[in-house]
């Protein structure tokens, strides 16, 4: 028995040995076997092949399909994303294949080869430094995204620092918008459209308007003549709209908006916007002071208002801030301003005959502002007290204020040793917590303290930061002695008995 058991397990060493013609007996490795585990990714169901080759990164799905005519079926067959990049078509460690335009245009052309039956792209995004004499290549590109119906298009030609320096207008690519025309209604299915240094021009024949656009963005754009004539009055639910660095002197559109949440025009140069957009909740603009009507927008949560230099020797933007800004957002919640704050002006001069009215004369209010952020650098007298002690209208413009930030930029400590008080305090029910920073160097930053102090019924918490918080700079020794000594005036000034749980200086 002892004899047939051997035999029999010799026989099946063998018929293995003979199944698997490798010798795969005892101690012997199993090549076979992780070969024959690792083609089997091959006969997986096509359904979750595909589902493989959607979660893979645009670089390695193009690399699987070029694997087999069967994985190219495949990859054809689910690719719902394109994006052509320096990342996506150059390896970042072959330094000695030059990045140009040219090899950069091959490579997308051969790519866009193997999608000509193509299902609608979902993305289609080119990110290179593509310029007017490419326009050939552009071209059918575009046309290729817009035969798919791609829903989302980014197309940003933007040139680095020193492509900007050099570059012109007439470099810039134009970007055809009749292309979206046809009789396919490509355009309808466009969500969103990412335009980065082209050219648009308002003589766009046949150009309908994109009717389901929901986001549009333009960077570094031109812009010939007013926005409206090219695409804006047809983008009926329009929800994000953001226009920055581009030649676009005025933004005025006649039909509503009414979908429009976001907004934002950045250094723009713009001279005038008019928009009726009664559910704008976000609202972004850096520019000089102009004139802006948003339509009321009585849905406005935050607003970001960054004033460039009006050119003005010795001004400000206080009177427009004052003015303009609560006449185009009287329901805005939180705002956020930066603008440079000149102290010049002595406005205290004759005690007791100042009001609060004296600084800027409006009836209107920001109604619904609950946090106001404010990033004011300085310049002028810094002995001067009226010309900070401006700044506290802000709590007759603002009833229902309840948070205050200031953050100033200034370094020179000129303090004097008692505080005038001569200015009667604005009583404000509302004010529940202040932060002051770079509030401890100024004269007048001292005194608006003392004043919210004063005018604050219900103030909980202020909190006055002696440092710099506008953006980092260094601490010099000179800076950080008048810092200190700044501190040391502040508490001689302000930790009174009356205000101990309620002032902390840092």
């Amino acid at each position: 028995m002892v004899k047939t058991n051997e035999g029999l397990k010799e026989g099946s060493r063998k018929t293995i040995k003979s199944n698997n013609g490798i010798g795969c007996v005892e101690g012997q490795n199993f090549k076979r076997t992780a070969e024959s585990i690792s083609s089997q990714l091959h006969h997986l169901p096509p359904d979750v092949l595909r589902s493989i080759l959607l979660r893979l990164p645009f670089r390695d799905s193009c690399r699987m399909g070029a694997l087999s005519h069967k994985w190219q079926g495949l990859w054809r067959q689910c690719c719902s994303k394109v994006i052509f990049t320096k990342a996506t078509m150059f390896h970042s460690a072959n330094t000695n294949l030059r990045r140009t335009r040219a090899n950069f245009a091959r490579r997308v052309n051969n790519i866009l080869k193997q999608l000509c039956s193509t299902a609608t792209l979902n993305k289609f995004v080119v990110k290179f430094g593509m310029r007017r004499k490419h326009s050939c290549l552009v071209d059918r590109w575009i046309q290729f995204c817009a035969a798919a119906k791609a829903r989302h298009i980014t197309l940003d030609f933007t040139p680095g620092m020193a492509g900007l320096a050099k570059g012109s207008p007439d470099d810039k690519y134009i970007f055809p918008m009749h292309v979206f025309s046809g009789a396919d209604r490509s355009s309808a299915h466009l969500k969103s459209l990412y335009l980065g240094y082209v050219c648009l021009h308002t003589a766009s024949a046949g150009f309908t308007g994109f009717a389901n656009l929901k986001k549009l963005t333009l960077h570094n754009v031109s812009v010939t003549g007013d926005l409206q004539c090219l695409m804006l009055p047809e983008c009926a639910v329009l929800e994000w709209l953001s226009i920055t660095c581009c030649t676009l002197p005025v933004l005025t559109v006649c039909q509503p908006l009414n979908r429009l949440r976001y907004l934002r025009c950045n250094r723009c140069s713009l001279e005038k916007i008019e928009l009726q957009a009664p559910n704008l909740a976000t609202f972004d603009l850096t520019n000089r002071p102009i004139s802006f009507a948003l339509g009321g927008s009585p849905r406005m949560v935050e607003a970001t208002i960054y004033l460039l230099y009006n050119g003005m020797p010795n001004g400000d933007n206080l009177d427009y801030i004052y003015t303009k800004l609560p006449a185009a957002l009287p329901h805005v919640q939180k705002l956020s301003i930066t603008s440079r704050l000149s102290i010049y002006d002595e406005v205290l001069d004759v005690p007791e005959s100042t009001s609060l009215q004296s600084f800027a004369k409006t009836s209107a209010r920001f109604i619904n502002l609950r946090h106001l952020n404010l990033y004011l650098p300085l310049y002028g007298d810094k002995s001067s007290i009226g010309g900070v002690l401006r700044l506290s209208y802000f709590l007759e413009l603002a009833p229902v204020l309840e948070e205050l930030e200031l953050h100033v930029d200034c370094c020179d400590a000129s303090i004097q040793w008692a505080l005038r008080g001569d200015m009667p305090p604005h009583q404000h029910d509302n004010l529940k917590r202040v932060l002051m920073s770079g509030a401890c160097c100024w004269e007048g930053t001292i005194e608006l303290a003392y004043y919210i102090l004063r005018s604050a019924s219900k103030l909980q918490c202020m909190i006055m930061d002696p440092m710099i918080r506008i953006e980092p700079c260094a601490v010099d020794e000179w800076i950080l002695a008048d810092i200190n000594k700044g501190r040391k005036m502040a508490k001689k000034l302000l930790e009174r008995e009356e205000f101990k749980d309620i002032l902390t200086i840092l």
